[in-house]
């Protein structure tokens, strides 16, 4: 069994390749927009598990690979005190930690929403961003209304609306 450990940045992601006694076996970097070649170098791996830490980027990564391995783990980062205190912060360190913990079996695991709850998240969030959006453009001609001393507490009831 292989252990990966996988250090997801926004344009790269950083990899090491441990075994059972924690031997780097291989590293590599790929260009996060290289899915291709990202599937099939992993596809080559054999049996693995892979460890990433959960950030707000790495559902993509996760769909792309959970095929290919035997298991996975969403680390916490928040609980990953190791790799944030360390004094040496390399991606590929922080990849070779990962892969290391994994490896031992003591990765602190983050929460991961079920798909439906991932969905419902997306809508909640953007539901909230269209009534803010709504907020902002009632107070610019609120503004605007009472620059021209047009301002009244019933400017957006219906009533008002009609007229």
């Amino acid at each position: 069994m292989k252990y990966v450990g996988i250090d997801l940045h926004k344009k790269t992601i950083s990899v090491c390749v441990v075994d059972k006694e924690r031997n780097v076996l291989q590293r590599k970097k790929f260009l996060c927009t290289d899915m291709a070649g990202i599937k099939a170098w992993f596809g080559q791996l054999g049996k693995f598990q892979f460890v990433v830490e959960a950030t707000a980027t790495y559902e993509w990564l996760v769909q792309l690979l959970e095929p290919l391995a035997d298991a996975w783990v969403l680390a916490n980062p928040g609980k990953m005190r190791v790799i944030a205190e360390s004094t040496k912060k390399t991606d590929k360190l922080d990849a070779q930690t990962l892969a290391e913990f994994l490896a031992l079996g003591m990765i602190p695991k983050a929460y991961r929403p079920n798909a439906r709850q991932r969905e419902h998240r997306k809508l909640v969030r953007y539901r909230t961003q269209c009534q803010q959006r709504i907020s902002r453009l009632k107070c610019q001609i609120r503004y605007l209304a009472a620059t021209y001393n047009a301002d009244h507490r019933q400017l957006f009831e219906a009533e008002q609306l009609q007229e």
